[in-house]
């Protein structure tokens, strides 16, 4: 599979043919939400984290939700039209090795086409959100909206509800 370069360098190359505005953030590497709290300034509430999962037999899918919340694995094997015993999250090496995303840089941008992309209803209610480029030490600032356009990205609810 691709290495984080190669990936974040397509990342880019989507965005610069894509026609919509965004911003790319350096900065120190970061991994966990939890990191980009602590040393990032982006708000949280507004950092898209994206979450890759093995579709059984079908590629994979990536999950994009914002902030802490938590996929809904029952609604997104909803969403990919297949059962819940046929959707497992990726182990972090399998991430790397399977999709070539860093980890801390996995992103809503398909590195092929057996993966897709499902954002989380929820970040179309902030005017931007920061996002993964397939490097940790890079950031995607960008509206909710262009982001789906430019990924192809299906927009459906993923969180997990209270209670």
């Amino acid at each position: 599979m691709s290495s984080p370069d190669a990936v974040y360098e397509q990342v880019v190359q989507r965005l610069a043919t894509s026609g919509v505005a965004y911003h790319i953030h350096e900065h120190a590497p970061s991994v966990t939400v939890l990191d980009a709290e602590t040393h990032l300034d982006f708000p949280v509430s507004q950092l898209l984290k994206t979450i890759a999962f093995r579709r059984k037999n079908e590629g994979w899918v990536l999950a994009a939700l914002c902030g802490y919340q938590q996929v809904d694995y029952k609604k997104l094997a909803g969403i990919c039209r297949i059962s819940r015993d046929k959707l497992t999250r990726l182990t972090p090496e399998a991430v790397e090795q399977e999709l070539g995303f860093e980890l801390g840089g996995v992103c809503p941008f398909a590195p092929n086409d057996q993966t897709r992309v499902v954002i989380d209803a929820g970040a179309l209610e902030h005017a931007l959100i920061f996002c993964g480029t397939g490097r940790r030490d890079r950031t995607l600032e960008i509206d909710p909206a262009a982001l789906a356009h430019v990924t192809g990205a299906q927009i459906a609810p993923l969180a997990k509800t209270a209670g």
